[in-house]
């Protein structure tokens, strides 16, 4: 499963090179990534299974950030374990599961998203579907505050070059841009939203550059936002939050 998982993104990578969404003309977001997850599987003993990573030196003093994902068996709400050195700083409940599968080879990413000057985490976990559902990811993002705690919001997306966050206004506010497949008479559309994270939650920014856009999906490469839909119809496929969103 490790293998196929590996080949499926690195095919999709190479298709999604040749070609070029809309959004990608605007300056993404530069992550400093760490792979070093360590797996502890407890399935047999105590039904548990970790995943932990720990980033030195993330805060501002210096103190380690470690964050320990903890899944339950089969069951698909796990905890999202947040420590500063060795403290446990907060405890979150998260609806996907995590394994050496779906999270092994996907790194932790850190970098300031909203442009608050403090930083933050963003992590995928893949849903292992077939089809085009190979493309179902998980996407987590744990927002710093100024007192050192973290929001957890999390959504339901499609992975796309993991469509790294664009400033599409140069206010140093990444816009997160979501995927999603719609079917509209009789042709299916992926359908790009865009969000800021705004005084502790996602706010639908689609106004900043007149979307959502949709691009019908083909069978072959296709960048090209269609025309089988005015851009005033496409306002109908606005979306207040992302599908499956959940904040904590």
């Amino acid at each position: 499963m490790k293998t196929l998982i590996v080949l499926f993104a690195i095919t999709f990578l190479t298709l999604t090179a040749k070609g070029q969404y809309p959004y990608k003309k605007y300056p993404a977001i530069k992550y400093r990534e760490y792979k070093n997850w360590k797996f502890y599987d407890k399935t047999e003993t105590e039904n548990k299974f970790h995943c932990t990573m720990t980033i030195p030196k993330f805060f501002d003093n210096q103190d380690n950030l470690t964050i320990q994902l903890t899944t339950f068996g089969y069951n698909y709400n796990s905890f999202v374990r947040i420590y500063r050195n060795k403290k446990l700083l907060q405890k979150k409940i998260e609806p996907m599961f995590f394994n050496d599968v779906n999270i092994d080879n996907q790194s932790i990413r850190v970098a300031d998203i909203n442009g608050d000057n403090l930083k933050d985490v963003k992590i995928i976990a893949w849903y292992m579907g077939n089809g085009t559902a190979s493309m179902n990811v998980r996407t987590i993002y744990l927002f710093q505050n100024k007192e050192g705690h973290f929001t957890k919001i999390s959504l339901f997306d499609k992975a796309s070059d993991n469509k790294l966050e664009r400033d599409f206004d140069g206010d140093g506010n990444y816009e997160i841009i979501t995927m999603t497949l719609k079917r509209y008479e009789g042709h299916n559309y992926w359908l790009f939203n865009l969000f800021n994270y705004t005084n502790g939650d996602l706010v639908n920014v689609n106004s900043k550059d007149n979307y959502p856009i949709m691009i019908q999906y083909l069978n072959r490469e296709n960048y090209k936002i269609t025309k089988k839909i005015s851009r005033s119809k496409m306002k109908a496929f606005t979306m207040k939050l992302p599908e499956e969103y959940d904040k904590k």
